[in-house]
């Protein structure tokens, strides 16, 4: 029987782009989809077969078996990764590639390794494009594990000046980890480009051709990313009748939620991530719509219209939206510093992050930066690092945009989180010292002093 580099098991969009990929770099591969469907429709160059029967497909393999999970996450990988067993040999590797909570991970490593299954888990972005010719991919899990099959993920991984973006940021869930903060990222630039977009249309009165034109030429500017380009390809997407396509799309969002398992994690870990957190909720809240219709009616604004215009204020836009898209940057990697020191990961901040500068969602032009920003002896926030002193250049420009907005009664959450975030980093003594007096007030939780050491009490009403 013919003996396959590796076994990919899941054979849906992002399985079934990742194969075709494998397989255009040289690598034989065993598949498997339990989709009788999906068996059929799979067509592609290369060395491969396909397998309806696991025992078969792990059988296939050269040693040590590698099978590669392209399945939905939660129970499913549980699932399949205890079916698999039987047929594996100690130090044979599972790898999930799916979007699955880290803990999950660091279980499934725990559980599986016990009976000497190497588990990898590996944090995909890219989509189904990104999977085909080479997405990012944020690797966790057994450490051993990585080093047999390492090898085959950067094969097939992006790359930008000649840095790979896969590696190894740390045992147990540490990839899935990154991997969900990034999504947490993704959300926070994404809104902040809408509430961009909002104040363009509502607030100057553009139209989707003159805003395409501005992104465009905002792909000059620090802004530079890859979700600045799609968003001129949908401001300038037309509908079968001439119209633009985006002005017909429902506004109620989607997610999967990556950025739900970040926020609480924020809340576990204690960090402060305001611009997550109003991309996160907003995409809850576009559900009501009920609320909203009924609101729109029935609630009154004392707005007037925006003291912003498209003639002379598009750069103060331009400049608001590049410390939001910074500070998204900052919060995201802020939460992942600290679970790393909580857990004791150890991550590589720098290696972790440039992992991003191709192949995946959030890449930019400023990830260059930011790797060099987190290459110092100690860890800072961005905001604080030499290599974005000039944060301080962008406040004024977010502040009027973000009070206008406000005047004019246009919601936009993540950009007015971005001053909340700001305001809060700078202000050295913060309101919490009422909280602390009026907790200990009413429940005698205590405080501490300023001015000498110790928890105090004080019975603050007369009795």
């Amino acid at each position: 029987m013919k003996q396959y580099d590796l076994a990919l098991y899941g054979l849906g969009v992002m399985g079934s782009s990742l194969a075709k990929n494998f397989l255009s770099k040289g690598f034989s591969v065993a598949l498997f989809s339990k989709s009788e469907e999906e068996r059929k429709r799979f067509k592609a160059k290369g060395d491969y077969e396909i397998f309806d029967k696991e025992e078969e497909l792990i059988a296939s393999l050269k040693s040590p078996h590698i099978v590669f999970l392209m399945i939905t996450a939660g129970k499913p990988v549980d699932l399949v990764s205890d079916s698999l067993v039987p047929f594996l040999d100690a130090g044979d590797v599972i790898i999930d590639g799916g979007n699955s909570f880290y803990q999950d991970t660091a279980d499934r490593c725990t559980r599986l390794g016990k009976k000497g299954i190497c588990f990898v888990g590996a944090g995909i972005s890219g989509g189904e494009k990104g999977a085909l010719t080479g997405p990012s991919m944020m690797v966790g899990g057994s450490r051993e594990g990585w080093e047999k099959c390492g090898h085959m993920l950067r094969e097939i991984a992006a790359c930008k000046d000649d840095v790979c973006c896969c590696d190894y940021v740390g045992r147990e869930g540490a990839g899935h980890y990154v991997k969900m903060v990034h999504n947490g990222i993704e959300y926070a630039i994404i809104q902040l480009i809408a509430d961009t977009c909002h104040i363009m249309k509502d607030g100057m009165g553009m139209n989707c051709e003159e805003m395409k034109d501005v992104f465009e030429g905002w792909k000059e500017s620090r802004l530079n990313s890859y979700l600045i380009d799609i968003t001129v390809d949908v401001l300038g997407k037309k509908d079968e009748d001439g119209t633009p396509l985006v002005e017909k799309i429902l506004d109620v969002a989607g997610q999967k939620g990556t950025g739900s398992w970040t926020l609480q994690e924020a809340i576990r870990q204690g960090v402060y991530i305001p611009t997550i957190c109003e991309a996160v909720f907003i995409r809850y809240f576009s559900g009501n719509q009920i609320l909203r219709q009924a609101a729109s009616r029935k609630l009154t604004s004392s707005a007037g219209s925006i003291a912003l215009s498209k003639e002379t204020d598009l750069d103060l836009l331009r400049d608001a939206l590049l410390l939001g898209v910074i500070e998204s940057y900052a919060q995201g990697i802020e939460l992942i510093h600290t679970a790393s020191e909580n857990f004791g990961w150890e991550i590589n901040l720098p290696a972790a992050v440039s992992l991003w500068q191709e192949g995946c969602i959030i890449r930019s032009r400023l990830l260059r930066t930011i790797s060099q920003a987190l290459c110092k002896d100690t860890y800072q926030n961005l905001l604080l690092t030499e290599e974005f002193a000039y944060v301080k250049e962008l406040e004024s420009a977010c502040r009027k945009v973000a009070g206008k907005a406000l005047e004019a009664g246009l919601s936009v959450p993540a950009l007015l989180s971005v001053m909340t975030y700001y305001d809060s980093c700078r202000t050295a003594r913060s309101s919490v010292y009422m909280v602390q007096a009026l907790r200990d007030c009413f429940g005698a939780h205590t405080y501490q002093r300023i001015d000498r050491e110790g928890s105090f009490h004080t019975e603050w009403q007369e009795h």
